[in-house]
């Protein structure tokens, strides 16, 4: 008789958004029993049924924007509550709550970049939030908890990069005044393993965890490799002056208000092109989980480009 063999089970809140879709599928791949959760089992009182008997939890629902400060607080704070009640009843084993390195704050120097020792700085409302949701996860002390604060994700399916990625492979590329701006980025491949490992290694337990390739890169040089990905060179790199981007924000402003969504453009978005330097450290994950960022620029956005 063969013997049975037992997966873990995690269940990953925010399972169709970017980052969980390809958490679910890659848990999924790698053995995991995948239960996904989403907004309408929130709705539905479903949570407890969901988290009964999982070994880990991998909480990534949340909003990056909202038209008010209360909508990002209602889906990043009060939903993290919710979910950490849930874990507490069902005895979880471990919750890995996937943060920003928005709620920490951009770096004072090119050579200094932030990193877990840093005194979180959030500048915009969605990094207070998410602050905030981490100290939420904190003071559940009897649940085992993660905390990793990604760099600007992107890869397949992401919408924040893509407008910026479609214009490069029309060889355009357009910055609202933040064309000399140093950003860590890191592809969402690679974050599904770090949070696998978060998920798994017993040095994690009360640990946090920043996740980024190793250089960082400026706007302006981004859009021209992504250009370069897609066959293209950049025909017009255009900077938009900060007086008119923060007039397009206050427009931006007036319509999340009227119809109840909130684009890119947006004062609270636009304060985040302002730092000259968002650029964080993964040293910690390296040397504690054994974490590699193994997707190269060039080979993310090639295939990126030509998907």
């Amino acid at each position: 008789m063969d013997a049975q063999v037992f997966r873990m089970i995690a269940a990953i809140t925010g399972a169709n958004g970017f980052i969980g879709s390809h958490l679910s599928r890659t848990f999924a791949q790698r053995g995991w029993e995948v239960r996904k959760v989403v907004r309408a089992d929130f709705e539905r009182g479903e949570l407890d049924r969901l988290l009964s008997a999982t070994d880990v939890v991998i909480h990534a629902a949340g909003a990056t924007r909202a038209p008010t400060v209360r909508g990002l607080e209602a889906s990043n704070v009060d939903l993290t509550r919710a979910v950490m009640h849930a874990a507490e009843r069902a005895n979880v084993s471990r919750v890995v709550y996937v943060s920003s390195q928005a709620a920490a704050g951009p770096a004072p120097y090119r050579d200094k970049p932030i990193d877990e020792t840093s005194p979180p700085a959030p500048i915009d409302a969605y990094g207070r939030t998410k602050l905030a949701a981490e100290r939420v996860v904190r003071e559940f002390a009897r649940v085992q908890s993660v905390i990793v604060r990604p760099a600007a994700v992107y890869g397949p399916g992401d919408r924040d990069f893509k407008v910026g990625f479609d214009l490069a492979r029309q060889g355009i590329a357009i910055h609202a005044g933040n064309r000399a701006q140093w950003i860590s980025i890191v592809h969402v491949d690679d974050l599904v393993d770090g949070i696998e490992r978060a998920a798994t290694n017993p040095n994690a337990v009360g640990q946090t965890f920043f996740f980024a390739n190793d250089d960082p890169i400026q706007w302006g040089a981004l859009f021209e490799r992504a250009a370069r990905a897609a066959g293209r060179s950049l025909l017009a790199d255009v900077e938009v002056p900060r007086p008119l981007v923060s007039l397009g924000a206050a427009f931006g402003d007036v319509a999340a208000r009227v119809t109840g969504y909130a684009s890119l453009l947006t004062s609270e978005k636009v304060r985040l092109s302002h730092p000259a330097f968002w650029i964080c450290s993964s040293e910690r994950a390296k040397r504690e989980l054994g974490w590699l960022p193994r997707v190269s620029l060039e080979a993310g956005l090639r295939a990126l480009m030509s998907s």
